[in-house]
């Protein structure tokens, strides 16, 4: 009767057991924000949103959870040509939550699956979205710029209108630079942003996703078009230094043309002055040799014999006749 009881306890005992050991293997806890999908042989049989012990079948259901939290997705930076076609690279990332879980598992299944859909249709979005408008729509938000630059753009304006080359011709392509500078803009990155998720908004619904919205982190040159604005920037930049210079020669020529004129002026009139005195020194001269003449004419022309004597005689080389006039006060005794 003992080993009866015995018996019966322990067999109680086991069926307790498996009946405890079912009971654990079919129930889940659901954490809070999370929420789970089970399935029974690849079919949905039961869907939790809420956090708290859920049951399942024991050894046939399979439980699937996934977060209810808002996700963040990170886009590789792409490069995408502008309507201008001027590559740029677009750095982008997004936020996006699962808010059908039934869907997404049958659709997607995965979170890594549902970051390459993310790629696919955020990154598709991007490139029509910015390839439709100019660069600096992607690269400003406001005109702000603009209002704060007034005395820059004003100066840079008037430079171009008044800089001229050594031809004679305005300073090509750096109106183009003022205009891609200052231009203003009509959408701007924000707005941009927002047409990317309203893009790719329409595609979410069939993979269980909300995508809550798209921001564009950052926008870079690309190395090409990098050294082409830097030579663009250079060759610019000489012409304006051509312009200058060919400034500062012409200015040069001006101002020595007027120095040289001035000195011509200058020395002319100096030449006349002397001339004036000269002549003036000449009259004086004739009537002090005229006056000395009509107080002694004979003394005169003996003196001025004497001094014609001094100049010549010296120096003289030749054989003459003492018969000449020229020599009549050297020989005669008068």
């Amino acid at each position: 009767m003992a080993k009866q009881l015995n018996r019966n306890a322990i067999l109680s005992l086991i069926i307790l057991v498996l009946v405890a050991a079912l009971a654990a293997a079919g129930l889940f806890i659901v954490n809070e924000g999370e929420q789970a999908v089970v399935t029974r042989f690849g079919k949905i049989t039961q869907v939790y949103v809420d956090a708290g012990m859920k049951f399942k079948l024991p050894f046939m259901d399979k439980v699937t959870t996934y977060s209810k939290k808002v996700l963040s997705w990170d886009g590789a930076p792409q490069s995408v040509p502008t309507s201008a076609q001027q590559y740029i690279w677009v750095d982008t990332t997004a936020r996006w939550r699962i808010v059908d879980p039934a869907v997404f598992y049958q659709r997607v299944t995965t979170i890594d699956a549902g970051y390459a859909r993310l790629d696919n249709v955020i990154e598709s979005a991007v490139r029509t979205v910015v390839s439709k408008y100019p660069m600096a729509e992607s690269v400003r938000s406001t005109n702000n710029i603009l209002s704060d630059s007034e005395a820059a753009l004003s100066a840079a304006t008037e430079e171009l209108q008044t800089t001229e080359l050594a031809d004679g011709g305005e300073t090509p392509g750096v109106n183009d630079l003022l205009v891609a500078a200052y231009s203003p803009i009509d959408y701007g990155r924000e707005e941009l942003a927002k047409e990317m998720l309203n893009r790719a908004q329409p595609s979410m619904p069939e993979y269980g996703i909300e995508l809550l919205d798209v921001v564009i982190r950052q926008i870079r040159y690309s190395d090409n078009l990098t050294n082409t604005v830097h030579a663009r920037m250079i060759s610019e930049r000489q012409k304006v230094a051509t312009g200058y210079r060919s400034e500062g020669s012409g200015l040069k020529a001006e101002w020595l043309g007027r120095l040289n004129r001035d000195r011509d002026i200058k020395l002319s009139e100096a030449e006349r002055k002397a001339a004036e005195i000269r002549a003036s020194g000449d009259a004086e001269a004739a009537r002090i040799y005229s006056e000395a003449y009509e107080q002694d004419p004979e003394f005169y022309s003996f003196w001025k014999a004497m001094e014609s004597y001094e100049r010549v005689l010296p120096g003289q080389r030749k054989i003459l006749s003492t018969d000449m006039d020229f020599f009549k006060y050297l020989y005669s005794a008068q």
